[in-house]
């Protein structure tokens, strides 16, 4: 292979490992935003009894506001610890970062593999970081949940619901007792 063309090589192939790791960072995001509209929903608006229709309208509209804004109305609300706000605030810095600034302060990154080696890793890190916190809001909610007196099997039968219709599973997930 011609040095010319090895160079063309090497360039699509960080192209591709940035895009890559944009890609998932946002789509990382994008799933720890849900959690967090959900999160709001269940713990400071919705009650006993509230029914489908007011429940998805009110999802639909925390789904629609910014992270930042879900984040203030969490604190505000006091049902979230401080340690996991911090947490969740660290995030929305990262994510502010990379929707309005990676671009602009990374011009040029692709001809230095060692520099496009620690944005990848702080790529990464966001993207990790995103899942562990949506892991951790998720659990914190079905505990909230199963508290109120919600049977294991309805959010089981909706999980499975869920899989099956984002496509993951086409059969019954088997969930642990």
């Amino acid at each position: 292979m011609n040095a010319d063309l090895a160079t063309r090589v090497d360039w699509s192939e960080r192209v591709a490992a940035l895009m890559r790791s944009v890609g998932f960072s946002l789509w990382q995001l994008q799933e720890l935003e849900t959690t967090v509209a959900t999160y709001l929903v269940v713990r400071v608006h919705a009650h006993r009894g509230i029914g489908t229709t007011k429940g998805n309208s009110l999802q639909k509209e925390a789904e629609g506001r910014t992270l930042g804004a879900l984040l203030k109305e969490l604190a505000k609300s006091g049902v979230i610890e401080e340690r996991v706000s911090v947490d969740l605030h660290e995030i929305l810095e990262e994510r502010n970062w990379l929707v309005h600034r990676a671009r602009r302060e990374n011009r040029g990154i692709i001809a230095s593999a060692e520099l496009l080696s620690e944005l990848l890793k702080r790529l990464e890190s966001l993207a990790n970081h995103s899942l562990v916190m949506q892991k951790s809001l998720a659990a914190d909610l079905e505990r909230y949940v199963l508290d109120s007196g919600v049977d294991r099997a309805v959010i089981e039968a909706e999980a499975d619901r869920l899989a099956r219709l984002w496509g993951w599973v086409t059969e019954p997930i088997a969930h642990p007792r």
